[in-house]
């Protein structure tokens, strides 16, 4: 079960479902038929059905378990916050196994009551919960300390790209440059994000109108859509930027035009660990991202990028002003990064390891292996 919207979880489902072994497991995917991801799962051989998971009610719970039965789902894995309190109740309803990864624990925009709920229905919910999954190390440090990481069922499964794919798909500089109506002589920082209040985007526009003060050929590039783009339109005309920002909107298969981009940027509050960021790494950029969870995990300072403390625009400013003033360290650091995902980061890896957690899942919960598995 898992969101069909634009992001990297649903990105993430889909590069797993084209990758799971056909002979051993037979895969379908429930979620909102609205989101702009469904086909991608179809196309990589799941079977897709219509359950708004996104909503509240027991209609889709009613769905999820009657969809479990008559498929004879043998394990439920889900993502996304809906999905997982739907897929974990039926599973436990149907007597099946369930699996929840957690891409970035989102709570912190909450208001206190509800934040403190929302943990509280995460601790009950883990504790019928086969296994967790978090899709980077300090992730998982981070569930440990809020009681979402119970001994014995968390697992560390690190999100992964097909690395050689981005790059053979990505134009050339001059061609990114030209469909997306940016300078060739230009220093141009990018970013791809839902325009969501966790991806910062606000503070990045800030940060950007500080350090291109003293820049003149500096550029920003914002590709993306969301619920926050008329906010921050307004906000780039309020600093003054909006002739040096370009927001040209959602762009499918984003990836192809970072080679447009001199350095990629990430202002987020919060993440699990960002696909856009592995993207932009496999394509040999480097990156100037905030010291959250997720960026920790890709970013080593001064080799592959540079980090800077979440709620500090000031440290923040520095660091791309550093970036766009030393060219040649930045291309010693988007190259290093290009390794690092290359070495580490592979969805084939990532694949690999989902796939023998559901084999251990279900082994352990039908006390034997079994034969072709059921997700």
């Amino acid at each position: 079960m898992v969101s069909t919207d634009l992001g990297g979880g649903p990105a993430q489902v889909a590069e797993l479902v084209s990758r799971l072994p056909r002979d051993a497991f037979a895969v379908t995917i429930a979620g909102p038929a609205r989101g702009t991801c469904r086909r991608a799962f179809t196309d990589g051989g799941a079977r897709f059905v219509d359950i708004e998971t996104d909503r509240l009610g027991s209609r889709p719970l009613l769905e999820t378990l009657r969809l479990i039965r008559q498929e004879r789902v043998e394990i439920v894995h889900s993502h996304g916050k809906g999905a997982g309190l739907y897929g974990r109740l039926a599973a436990r309803r149907a007597g099946v196994p369930s699996i929840h990864t957690f891409h970035g624990i989102h709570y912190a925009d909450y208001p206190a009551g509800l934040g403190r709920a929302y943990l509280a229905l995460e601790r009950g919910l883990a504790r019928i919960t086969s296994a967790i999954v978090h899709v980077s190390e300090s992730q998982a440090r981070e569930a440990a300390g809020l009681g979402l990481a119970p001994p014995g069922r968390s697992c560390v499964i690190v999100n992964g790209i097909d690395a050689d794919r981005v790059a053979r798909e990505a134009m050339t500089r001059a061609a990114a440059r030209a469909a997306l109506g940016l300078p060739l002589d230009a220093f141009v920082l990018g970013t791809v994000a839902r325009f969501d209040p966790v991806k910062a985007l606000d503070a990045l526009l800030r940060a950007f109108a500080g350090a291109a003060a003293g820049a003149p050929h500096a550029r920003l590039l914002v590709v993306g859509d969301g619920p926050e783009g008329p906010r921050l339109r307004e906000l780039a005309g309020t600093l003054g930027i909006e002739s040096r920002v370009s927001l040209p909107g959602f762009i499918a298969n984003a990836a192809r035009l970072l080679p447009a981009v001199d350095l990629y940027v990430s202002a987020s509050r919060k993440e699990g660990l960002p696909l856009a960021i592995l993207e932009a790494m496999a394509c040999g950029l480097p990156v100037v991202a905030t010291r959250v969870p997720g960026h920790v995990d890709l970013i080593e300072e001064g080799v592959t990028g540079r980090l800077a403390a979440p709620a500090d625009h000031e440290a923040l400013v520095r660091a791309l002003s550093v970036a766009m003033a030393e060219p040649a360290a930045s291309v010693a650091m988007g190259q290093a990064g290009r390794r690092r995902v290359a070495e580490r980061f592979s969805a084939s890896r990532m694949a690999a390891e989902t796939a023998a957690l559901y084999r251990a899942v279900a082994d352990r919960f039908a006390g034997g292996p079994a034969r072709k598995r059921g997700v």
